[in-house]
Formats: structure tokens, C-alpha cells, sequence
């Protein structure tokens, strides 16, 4: 985020529009090549030679696919989004698919490994080396190159510290039945990973068809503000949460119990980061981009407001699998890709703040119905969750209170209003939540959630 910001502030929002693009194209195909057998390699239980190479050697076969279908597309991508620059910023994302996609399988066999030094090394040392690449271009007036360079520099850094400190290095085979073994937890996966990581990708393809090249930076942009504070949030409570519900998920009540300690530790970790940003994103947006992408702001306002009512609701992701119902979760990942799909195609919104209502729709409609099938299996009424939110509630209600009257009371730029914003409305958030929790952690980090999830 921090990389597409400051080279996105250097080129500007018309030339990181066409990058997005390109970009966008070249994600969504890279998530499927690159995440085919990453957690089938992780879920085996007797992973051998021949699996990690089949695996390697499929994700390569498939990164070769995907970037003779990329190629394919640039040209259809130019002449959709009027924009001839977009055919060869495409083709020269391109080849990094293949390197991308062996990096994928090696993550995945690294990760089986418990290495996870070496897999944060990747963003440690890949995204200031990316950083470096993207703002050089962009310094000396690439435009659009810039951001090209960035996904260059970050692909090709991943790509050399798997080939270099990889301990167990996997060849390139395609072995039928070790294949076999490794279809049944790729093929459900791939097609989840692909729905959920990969909708956002395709929103923005529709949006370059429906919009200008600026709209599409300004949304961007503006998503981008919240996806990665609640990659931290998301990550925590399914590592936290998954493992406690699968386990406890032959007894109801012990089941609701843990369902209901989760809801709370997910309200009070993401109300504060959505609505947080909501309060504070044209300041954020003015400081770091500069006053010309002052639209990006109103549009993360809307997403964060919007995005604040899932946390509302429980991980009914975690709880539909720990049931043995993940069917579920694949079904309502479709709907949450059609229904901002189809409001973007029916309004065609000309500004970033209608194309962030287009995309928060799924954040309004799909949770209550998340909510309700989750509280029918556990036989708990939706007053019973509410009591178990109400601690997130009640903290983030003093914060907005807070943050509202010091930005009344006291006139400041933009910076200065974003750093006194964010720490008058934590210290408020954490005294009043402190309070309401008397003092103690979230039930859900207690030590017997702790070994659970171990």
C-alpha cells in the first residue's frame, strides 16, 4: 500500500490509472496460477518429493498458461479502455507469471516448514527493493512504468530468495498421482481463494470499462487505504478462530461460547481500524497523496463506514467450516462478486464516491445473512450477539465522539489533524474498551485459546 501511495503521488492519478489496469489483469491471473497448490502442499499429511515437484511443475505449466492469456488480452484490454498504452503494459507483466507462480508453490512448501522468517523476507526486503524501482522510474518520468516497475522488482525479489534460501529445493515434474493426491484440497481452494482475492481484481477491470482512467486511481486509491490494516485483522481472527471452532464443534454450547468470544476479539480489532480510517481519510488522503486525490477520501469514508457493519456479525466464515459446511462460504463469495458487479454495470457511477457505494454494497447486504445462518446453527438470538459486540460498540462510539470534537474545536492542516486524530481517538478507543473489559484481555486470547490454536 505504502509503494502504490508514494509512487501513485509522483505519476499521478491519470498514469496510475492505466498501470491499475494492466495491474489488475495481471493479479487476477496471477492469483490463480500462483495459489493453485500453495495450501494442498501446506494440508497434505504425507507430502513427498514427488508431490512438492508436481506441484511446482503445475504452477509453472499454469503461470506459462496465464501469461500467454495475458498477452492475449492486452490488446483487448487497450481497445475497451481506450488507452493503446495499457496493451504494452500488459504484455510486459507478462512473463514475471511463470516466476510468480514456482514462487507460489515454494511459499507454500516453506510454509509447510514453519519457516516464516523466510517468508516475511519476501515483503521485508522485496517491497523496499520495489519501492526503490517504482519511484526511480517514476522520478524520471515514466509515468505508468512506474508502477510497472514496482511489480517487476517485487516479483523478481520473491522469485531469487526462494531459488537462493530455499532449503528443500523442488524440480519441475508432473507426476499423475501425486497430482491426484493433491486435487482434492487445490481444486475447492483454488476456486474460494479465486472468488474471494480475486473479485476485487475484477471489479476494477469492470470499473476501467465503465469509467475514466482517473476514477479508477481514485478508487483505488481509496480501497486500498483499508486493505491493509484489515489484512491484520482478517489473518488474526481466522488463525485465532478456526482452530477453536473446529474443536469445540461437537458440543453446541461450548461451540456458541467460543462463536461469541471471537465476535467480540473481531468487533474490537476492525471497528476501530474501519471506522477509524472513515474519520480520518481526507486528512490521510490529503497528506499522503496531495489535494488533488482529495476525492479518494470521501470514497474510503463510505468503504470503511460500510465495511465497519461485517464486524458486527462473527467469523461465520471459520464456523461454516468448522460444521463441515464450507459449501456455504463459496456460494455467499459469488454473490459478494455479483452484487457490486451488477450495481457498477446498472448505475455506471462517473465519481469515486458512487463506485465505493457500488463496492460497499456486499459490506451492507451480505453480513446480516451471514449472521442469521450462523446464529440459526447455534440456536442464539441475534440479541445475544449484540451483547457480544456491545463492549466494540460502546469504545468506538467515545472515539468518534472524540475525534469529532477535537476536529471541531481546534483548526489544523491536514497533517497535523491526521496524527492528533489518531492519537486522541486511540487513547479514547483503548481507555474506554480497557474499562468496559475490566482491565483484562478479550476472552479470546486466554491461554486456552492460545493452545487451541496451537
Amino acid at each position: 500500500m505504502l509503494s502504490m501511495l508514494l509512487v501513485g503521488r509522483e505519476i499521478g492519478p491519470q498514469a496510475m490509472g492505466l498501470a491499475t489496469i494492466a495491474l489488475s489483469a495481471f493479479l487476477l491471473l496471477d492469483v490463480l496460477a500462483s495459489s493453485l497448490f500453495s495450501d494442498a502442499v501446506v494440508q497434505h499429511p504425507r507430502l513427498g518429493p514427488s508431490h512438492a515437484a508436481s506441484a511446482a511443475g503445475m504452477c509453472v505449466l499454469a503461470g506459462l498458461g496465464a501469461a500467454v492469456v495475458l498477452a492475449a488480452l492486452g490488446p483487448l484490454l487497450a481497445a475497451i479502455s481506450d488507452a493503446p498504452e495499457v496493451m504494452v503494459l500488459t504484455w510486459a507483466l507478462a512473463p514475471l507469471l511463470p516466476l510468480s507462480a514456482w514462487s507460489g508453490a515454494m511459499a507454500g512448501l516453506i510454509l509447510r516448514q514453519h519457516r516464516f522468517g523466510l517468508l516475511a523476507a519476501r515483503a521485508l526486503l522485496g517491497q523496499p527493493v520495489a519501492l526503490c524501482a517504482g519511484l526511480l522510474a517514476a522520478a524520471e518520468g515514466f509515468g505508468p512504468w512506474a508502477m510497472i516497475a514496482n511489480q517487476t522488482a517485487a516479483t523478481l525479489v520473491t522469485f531469487a530468495l526462494l531459488l537462493l534460501l530455499a532449503r528443500q529445493k523442488a524440480g519441475l515434474r508432473l507426476d499423475r498421482a501425486a497430482l491426484r493426491d493433491l486435487w482434492p484440497v487445490a481444486l475447492p481452494q483454488i476456486a474460494a481463494v479465486f472468488v474471494t482475492t480475486g473479485k476485487y481484481r475484477l471489479f476494477l477491470l469492470a470499473l476501467g470499462f465503465t469509467a475514466g482512467h482517473t476514477v479508477v486511481a481514485l478508487s483505488h486509491a481509496a480501497f486500498r487505504l483499508l486493505d491493509g490494516p484489515l489484512m491484520v485483522v482478517f489473518q488474526s481472527i481466522n488463525r485465532i478462530g478456526l482452530p477453536r471452532l473446529c474443536a469445540e464443534r461437537g458440543d453446541r454450547a461450548r461451540l456458541a461460547q467460543a462463536f461469541g468470544e471471537m465476535a467480540q476479539f473481531q468487533a474490537l480489532l476492525g471497528l476501530p481500524v474501519t471506522v477509524g480510517i472513515a474519520l480520518v481519510a481526507p486528512a490521510m488522503v490529503h497528506t499522503l497523496l496531495g489535494p488533488e486525490w482529495r476525492e479518494a477520501g470521501v470514497a474510503a469514508q463510505v468503504v470503511g463506514l460500510a465495511t465497519a457493519v461485517g464486524f458486527l456479525t462473527g467469523d461465520a466464515s471459520s464456523l461454516f467450516v468448522a460444521l463441515g459446511k464450507a459449501k456455504r462460504n463459496v456460494v455467499l463469495a459469488v454473490v459478494s462478486l455479483v452484487v457490486p458487479l451488477a450495481l457498477l454495470l446498472a448505475l455506471r457511477p462517473s465519481t469515486p464516491a458512487g463506485v465505493a457505494i457500488c463496492w460497499a454494497s456486499q459490506s451492507l447486504l451480505l453480513p446480516p445473512v451471514t449472521a442469521w445462518l450462523a446464529l440459526r446453527e447455534l440456536r442464539r438470538s441475534p440479541w445475544w450477539l449484540l451483547e457480544q459486540v456491545a463492549p466494540a460498540i460502546a469504545a468506538t462510539g467515545c472515539m468518534v465522539a472524540a475525534v469529532f470534537a477535537l476536529q471541531q474545536a481546534v483548526p489544523m492542516r491536514p497533517g497535523a489533524e491526521l496524527l492528533a486524530s489518531v492519537a486522541c481517538g486511540g487513547a479514547v478507543y483503548l481507555a474506554t474498551a480497557a474499562a468496559l473489559l475490566r482491565l483484562r484481555l478479550p476472552p479470546a486470547l486466554t491461554s486456552r485459546m492460545v493452545l487451541a490454536a496451537e
